[in-house]
């Protein structure tokens, strides 16, 4: 085996290092020019970021900013019936300046009987399942043209929640006020179209409405019917309750109150109020009938078709 000679060694190293040194400077500074373009692009975008945070809100903010806010309840109520209701039937009226809509269903009967005006509850729908949907449709094959109210929404503020009981009472008779005003308007339109067909006028009113409409006749602030039949009619409040026990035993228009078994709270605690101060009045025209029912607040269609079908009878219409 050969060996190096140290001198042939040396001369090796010494004319290798200088292209090895240069080699590895040569990388080393590339490498750090690298490093340098790359900071210095960063610090460019982190720049630009921080511009346009300051100049433009971000995605969250912007997209809850274009968000609409919701439809109202009676553009809901309105929307859904011109969907589901044929649109011959479906009638805008005016009360005041103010758009409200009506369903109009002409009797199919070979005899006119007159005009059945349906009212359901406040914040309800016009075609409410829970009964006027089924008079809407029904009592036109015994002769009733039927108008169905698209009602208002319930009040706001109602009941006033004021510690003081005087307060209180003022505060909801200012609310009572504003809402019949409504009301007022809307019931005259509607019973100025009634009086374009021929026969006597039926009101069926439900929950808080029918209440309202009590407390509207016996003030003769809108034109009375010929027969009033209430369906769970109430209020809010215990002395709103007495008032409207007192209010329909006094009336002289001839009234059906029926209530359910299973039904709203101030109805089960007051309606035997209304019975025994219509009978201390010797009121003639006014009975009560309760139904067995098994939804909470919903009423049996065929046994409240043919209770309303009596009494008219019983009071000669």
């Amino acid at each position: 085996m050969k060996l190096w000679s140290l001198p042939s060694f040396l001369l090796i190293l010494i004319s290798a290092s200088p292209i090895s040194f240069i080699v590895v400077a040569q990388e080393s500074t590339n490498q750090e020019n690298a490093n340098q373009e790359s900071n210095s692009q960063e610090a460019a975008a982190q720049e630009k970021t921080g511009e346009q945070s300051e100049t433009t809100p971000n995605d969250g903010a912007s997209a809850a900013a274009n968000i609409e806010p919701p439809v109202s309840l009676i553009e809901q109520f309105t929307s859904d019936i011109e969907r589901s209701v044929s649109q011959e039937l479906v009638t805008p009226m005016l009360a005041g300046t103010e758009n409200f809509l009506t369903i109009t269903q002409p009797d199919n009967h070979q005899s006119d009987k007159g005009v059945a005006i349906l009212l359901p509850e406040w914040s309800q729908p016009a075609t409410d399942a829970r009964a006027i949907n089924f008079l809407r449709q029904h009592l036109p094959t015994e002769g009733w043209t039927t108008i169905t109210i698209q009602p208002l929404l319930k009040p706001e503020g109602y009941p006033s929640l004021a510690g003081r009981q005087a307060l209180a009472d003022e505060e909801n008779q200012k609310i009572f006020d504003a809402y019949q005003t409504e009301l007022t308007t809307i019931m005259t339109s509607v019973m100025e179209k009634a009086a374009e067909y021929p026969g006597i006028f039926l009101v069926v009113a439900q929950g808080n409405n029918a209440a309202m409409l009590a407390d509207l006749y016996s003030e003769d602030k809108v034109d009375k019917p010929n027969a009033f039949v209430t369906l769970s009619a109430h209020l809010l409040t215990p002395q709103d309750n007495k008032n409207l026990a007192d209010i329909i035993a006094d009336s002289d228009i001839p009234t059906l109150d029926i209530i359910l078994k299973r039904d709203n709270l101030w109805v089960e605690h007051f309606a035997e109020t209304r019975l025994r101060n219509a009978k201390r009045a010797l009121k003639p025209y006014y009975r009560q009938r309760e139904f067995t029912n098994f939804r909470a607040g919903y009423y049996p269609s065929e046994a409240l078709a043919k209770e309303i079908k009596g009494w008219l009878t019983t009071i000669g219409w």
